[in-house]
């Protein structure tokens, strides 16, 4: 972690200087069974002082790429392998004071196995949740970290479209057309 104070240029012509610290990328997964359920985390976060729910997640790793990152959070924290890994979107985690994109990623096709957290994930409990629920909890306050709610919701919206429910014999996929290349007639481009 880096923090920067950089002289800059704002765009009226006056100078000024900006603060803000630069971080590793990080990414969340969804990580989605057969049943549309999802695994979230339990965990103490020491700067909320608060135990959360997140989905499984972190910064990524020198020289790894965000979907290395995302299967390596996914096996670390919660004992998960998966067939199939998704990017949902990426986004900025605090853009006015923070350079680091969070990448969002849906996985399916789940194999369970044992998971290997760092020492300070010791007291994490995996907890499965209906999808449906997790986004209940996003709308109550149950759930308040951002890249968690923003890949539940953009699950949830994935899996409600009629043109990305998984075909017959094929359940645990999730198919659909990629909306930046190929937005369904009359619907918005996201």
């Amino acid at each position: 972690m880096i923090l920067r104070r950089d002289e800059v240029v704002r765009p009226n012509g006056t100078l000024g200087s900006y603060e803000y610290v630069a971080q590793p990328d990080g990414v969340r997964v969804v990580a989605l069974d057969d049943d549309l359920r999802v695994a979230l985390l339990e965990e103490d976060v020491y700067a909320c002082g608060e135990r959360l729910l997140v989905l499984p997640g972190g910064g990524c790793e020198a020289g790894e790429t965000p979907e290395q990152a995302a299967a390596r959070e996914l096996a670390e924290e919660a004992g998960l392998t998966a067939d199939r890994i998704r990017l949902l979107t990426r986004m900025w985690r605090m853009p006015a004071n923070v350079r680091a994109t969070e990448h969002l990623y849906l996985a399916s096709d789940l194999h369970l196995g044992e998971h290997h957290r760092e020492a300070g994930e010791e007291g994490m409990i995996l907890r499965w949740t209906p999808l449906d629920e997790a986004v209940a909890m996003c709308v109550d306050g149950r759930i308040t970290e951002a890249g968690t709610m923003a890949a539940l919701l953009l699950t949830a919206r994935l899996l409600s479209d009629e043109d990305a429910q998984p075909p017959s014999g094929t359940e645990g996929h999730v198919r659909g057309p990629d909306r930046r290349r190929n937005p369904p007639a009359g619907r918005p481009q996201w």
